[in-house]
């Protein structure tokens, strides 16, 4: 019979080399040391550090790093961590386009993670609450260009953008039944730009799902970088498969760079459309008119 135990180890959520108490110490320390640095405006989310230009700096790797020294070490090995990415970022910043054109990738990003949501030229809009920019896929973080002047704007980055995005690695593709016949595709990948393929999605489908074109669109959750979940609307399996879409998009607001808690309605032309509220009573319920009622009325599901 043991008399004393130790209380078992609960890792943290998205740092899971640490502990949830010493994730929070990280969290604090890298806060304080990103200030110190000189970082504008760092603000810690989770496994991340994100400063006013839109930077994100990951946590993972320094995560591994404390894991394995003493407390009392802790606060020098961020410090230092901290003043060698800014004396990274301090080097010559790259000047034209053409310095940046293998670096920029397509990133779509949450309305509520702009530093400035009135600015132009930046990037287009994908839904009511979704928007895309172009950022630069740099070796120690993902900036984001919010500027629409920097580099030319989207119109300049733009192009270029989406076709590093489709140059990246394929994502991996399950697909999971959601009951009476309801498909959900899931479409992962480990880097920062998974829920970014939504902006290939009929590449996607038709080379890795062998769909080809849905007449009636999809519905779409994006919850996190990493994920795109899709279902093809084609009969009532739908109204099982937004549940499933829920449940996923929600899930996803405690996980590791998460983006959107709705489900979206892509009609076959591409348009995005926001198809989940929130109830008086906090629940979820789902809109259905615009373009998303009209494909479910094609299909004889409502009235």
């Amino acid at each position: 019979m043991a008399w004393f135990s130790r209380p078992a180890r609960v890792p943290d959520p998205l740092l899971g080399t640490l502990t949830v108490d010493q994730a929070e110490q990280l969290r604090s320390l890298a806060l304080h040391a990103w200030t110190e640095a000189g970082f504008p405006s760092p603000d810690v989310q989770g496994d991340r550090v994100v400063d006013g230009t839109g930077a994100v700096y990951g946590l993972g790797n320094l995560a591994a790093l404390v894991a394995a020294l003493p407390r009392r070490q802790w606060a020098a090995a961020v410090r230092h961590h901290a003043d060698t990415l800014a004396e990274m970022d301090s080097a010559r910043e790259p000047q034209t386009f053409d310095e940046v054109r293998g670096l920029v990738v397509a990133r779509i990003v949450h309305v509520e993670d702009l530093p400035d949501p009135d600015a132009t030229g930046a990037g287009p809009a994908l839904a009511a609450n979704l928007v895309v920019r172009a950022a630069l896929d740099l070796p120690t973080h993902v900036q984001i260009l919010h500027d629409g002047a920097r580099y030319g704007g989207w119109a300049v980055t733009g192009p270029t953008a989406l076709a590093n995005l489709g140059r990246l690695p394929a994502p991996e593709h399950t697909t999971h039944d959601a009951g009476d016949g309801a498909v959900v595709h899931c479409f992962f990948a480990e880097d920062f730009f998974g829920a970014s393929r939504l902006l290939l999605l009929d590449e996607l489908l038709a080379s890795q799902a062998g769909i080809e074109r849905p007449e009636h669109g999809v519905l779409v959750a994006v919850p996190h970088r990493h994920l795109v979940a899709v279902h093809v609307l084609q009969d009532a399996s739908a109204a099982r498969a937004v549940g499933a879409l829920i449940g996923l998009a929600q899930g996803g607001r405690d996980a590791a760079g998460s983006l959107s808690a709705d489900v979206y309605y892509r009609s076959p032309d591409g348009a995005m459309q926001v198809v989940t509220d929130v109830d008086p009573d906090g629940g979820t319920r789902v809109v259905v008119d615009g373009p998303f009622g009209d494909a479910m009325a094609r299909l004889g599901l409502v009235g």
